[in-house]
């Protein structure tokens, strides 16, 4: 009776062995895709989302789709990386600078020839994502109109004399953002007080013992920051400071405003390279890298009440305003 139930029990582990893989396996000619991510927050939920909508409505059930998302820890991004290299994917698209960078180098070491189409990374030429060694790497580069964002958030708040920096100072394009931020704001008499975070965790015990002294807080396209931005939300709606994002999704969450370009626009256009590289055959190293341009200031209205600021300063602002709450 033992036997025969053992049997039982592995003829119907088969079976559900079976269903899985069949259920999860690619079909006959279906391309395989990885989308390789270094943290959960809106901005990369949207890029992620446009670059298989758009694969997908393009070439209907082509292609399958596998998302790697490290969680905001490095050790766990590289292995995950080695994963991906060690499959047989037929491109990989990496969102943000550092997972564009790691994965570039652990493909390069290991001679893996994958196309790689990497988006939302600033100055990938300075970090060396593309360089004489990335034949097989294109992508969407990412770019922060700094002057431009600041001229708003000086218009929406002209008495403005100290601005809060947040940010992870382990991104070597965040520290040269600080640096140009620097130099904008002595031009115009501001101070900038910088309070450095590594995790989200921190953002609400260092942030606290500024708040009370500054006009704004500005977040820069900061992985680690804007993934716990609700901490920061509350420390601003408490102490009626206003808080300046560089992306378009963080009005949804609670900043008074942004400057930016939306988030989706980074995954269309890397899925558009991606199907040059895979439907059309054109080598990743003869697509230029390109840049979305189209930016626009986000309102958050009960926000901006919340965090002090007049609503007749926010509707004078010289600049494409659009309104949470529309697209």
């Amino acid at each position: 009776m033992r036997r025969g139930m053992k049997k039982y029990y592995l003829l119907l582990l088969g079976v559900v062995a079976a269903i899985f893989y069949g259920c999860h396996a690619p079909k006959k000619g279906q391309k395989q895709v990885a989308i390789i991510t270094p943290v959960s927050h809106p901005s990369f939920q949207s890029m992620e989302k446009a670059v298989m909508e758009t694969m997908e409505e393009h070439s209907p059930g082509k292609y399958r789709f596998s998302i790697y998302n490290s969680q905001g820890n490095k050790i766990l991004m590289r292995t995950e990386i080695e994963e991906v290299a060690g499959k047989s994917f037929d491109l990989v698209v990496t969102l943000g600078a550092a997972a564009s960078k790691m994965t570039k180098e652990i493909f390069y070491k290991r001679g893996i020839a994958t196309p790689i189409v990497f988006t939302a990374a600033p100055s990938p030429e300075k970090f060396h994502i593309i360089d004489s060694q990335a034949l097989y790497v294109t992508g969407v580069k990412e770019e922060v109109p700094l002057q431009r964002e600041i001229e708003c958030l000086v218009q929406a708040k002209p008495e403005i004399q100290r601005l809060l920096l947040v940010y992870n100072p382990e991104s070597p394009a965040l520290v040269e953002n600080r640096g140009q931020l620097e130099v904008l704001l002595q031009a115009l008499n501001i101070r900038l007080i910088v309070v450095e975070v590594f995790q989200a965790s921190e953002i609400q015990r260092k942030v606290t013992p500024f708040i009370s002294q500054v006009d704004a807080v500005l977040v820069l396209k900061d992985n680690t920051v804007v993934s716990g931005l609700d901490a920061l939300v509350k420390l601003c709606n408490l102490y009626k400071v206003p808080l300046m994002a560089s992306d378009l999704d963080s009005p949804d969450r609670g900043a008074a405003l942004a400057y930016g370009v939306y988030e989706k626009e980074f995954g269309i256009e890397a899925a558009k390279q991606a199907l040059q590289i895979l439907e059309a055959g054109i080598p990743p190293r003869d697509i230029p890298v390109t840049t979305p341009s189209h930016f626009i200031l986000r309102l958050n209205e009960e926000a901006a009440k919340k965090q002090g600021l007049k609503l007749e300063k926010l509707k004078s602002i010289a600049c494409e305003v659009c309104y949470v709450g529309s697209s």
